[in-house]
């Protein structure tokens, strides 16, 4: 009940590359309440494309409508850090997961989780080297 997961939460993933593929298929996500709805691109080629089975990515001028009539709380931003800058504005929802190469600083009512993977790595790293 403290991390609200008794509740379902809808998720939107926006990038369609590697990274945002890998999220869509992960499974438990799923299984700990966290639904993906939807994935989007700006890459016309990939329009259309079905990712798992249910899921076809969109383009990026149907996102606000799908947002509204979808209850989405949570976007995934797999996206370059100047394409996130921008859509981050642009989205109007309450949380933002962010793997973008940039921090986002965006209205005080946004809750933005910024996931650098390179740091982590390099913690990693670090523990290693200095585990002795």
């Amino acid at each position: 009940k403290i991390l609200g997961l008794e509740q379902d939460h809808n998720i939107i993933i926006i990038g369609a590359g590697n990274l945002g593929r890998a999220i869509i298929n992960y499974a438990d996500f799923e299984k700990r309440g966290f639904v993906v709805c939807g994935v989007f691109d700006s890459n016309p080629e990939l329009e259309g494309q079905v990712i798992r089975d249910d899921i076809s990515i969109m383009m990026m001028d149907k996102l606000e409508d799908f947002i509204k009539n979808n209850n989405i709380e949570i976007a995934a931003l797999t996206i370059p850090k100047e394409a996130a800058r921008k859509i981050g504005r642009r989205l109007g929802i309450r949380a933002i997961w962010n793997f973008a190469h940039t921090d986002l600083n965006l209205a005080d009512d946004v809750i933005v989780e910024n996931v650098h993977l390179s740091e982590s790595l390099m913690r990693l790293s670090y523990n290693i080297a200095n585990k002795n």
